[in-house]
């Protein structure tokens, strides 16, 4: 029974962990739950456990799932870094110049970090400025200023792990084809390209709801899975693995974007097709 229970927290605690000690979430059935907290006697653990298992607390979850979705996706998000990215000590972040990898959950030590982005003064103004704020991370971290389709000043062959969080939607079709490329070429034999983007079959729901287009003013194109799949191949890719981010099973099935299966939903989901995220871990074999 303990198993159980420690999986299904495990499970929902990123999303469930920042409402932890808002008032408006205090339900009247943990009050004294909370109580005990505060003097000391039971630890944050065994708070968010009784929270978590309140229907109170769920319900009330459940109502304010618009408020919170964007929450809810950056922390499915941070669990898949901390879970399912692969270890590399010489490591090539495309676009990640405001979510450096050390910053979303990667559990790893490395020796390199480098970061490919544009320049702040060509980046769009919800990206703000940049800070690596790297104190505390042993490897080296640096930054160079391109677009991250241009990539010759890393060799080839020499790269363990190439990430892509959610960029390769804000280029066109064509630079994101160039973008593959660039990333087989500069990593190792055995070496790891991950990616994650939004899932079009998923967010062509969302956005009909608001009039159409895309769910950023800066995306270019979002995939369905099947069209991100094929790139990959066709870039001759081998895909170790594939997953689905904040499963959406309701909007999945009913054609209408439901925002509660934030809350609902599995963080990461074997069911990629009913996810709003997709995310792909490929090797260079």
């Amino acid at each position: 029974m303990s198993n159980v229970f420690s999986s299904e927290l495990t499970e929902r605690l990123s999303h469930l962990h920042q409402l932890i000690f808002d008032a408006s979430y205090t339900c009247g059935e943990l009050q004294h739950t909370k109580e005990l907290f505060e003097s000391g006697h039971v630890s944050e653990f065994d708070l968010v456990y009784r929270m978590m298992l309140s229907t109170e607390f769920y319900e009330k979850s459940l109502s304010r799932s618009i408020e919170n979705h964007l929450y809810c996706i950056h922390s499915a998000r941070i669990k898949m870094i901390h879970e399912l990215l692969p270890d590399g000590d010489i490591i090539l972040d495309l676009g990640g110049a405001n979510a450096p990898l050390y910053r979303m959950g990667y559990k790893y030590n490395f020796k390199k970090l480098t970061l490919v982005d544009l320049p702040e003064d060509e980046r769009h103004e919800l990206y703000g400025n940049v800070s690596l704020d790297s104190e505390g991370v042993e490897g080296e971290v640096v930054i160079h200023y391109s677009d991250m389709t241009n990539l010759a000043h890393i060799p080839d062959n020499s790269v363990d792990f190439v990430w892509s969080g959610q960029s390769i939607e804000h280029i066109p079709a064509a630079a994101g084809i160039i973008m593959c490329e660039e990333a087989f070429r500069v990593l190792k034999p055995g070496g790891h390209f991950c990616l994650d983007t939004p899932n079009r079959l998923i967010t062509e729901i969302h956005t009909a709801t608001v009039g159409g287009g895309f769910i950023h003013p800066e995306h270019f194109l979002e995939y369905t899975p099947a069209q991100l799949r094929k790139i990959l191949l066709d870039t001759n890719f081998t895909i170790q693995d594939e997953y689905g981010i904040c499963e959406m099973p309701v909007t999945a099935k009913t054609k209408e974007f439901d925002y509660k299966d934030f809350i609902r939903g599995n963080a990461i989901s074997r069911n990629m097709d009913d996810c709003y995220i997709q995310y792909f871990h490929c090797r260079k074999l």
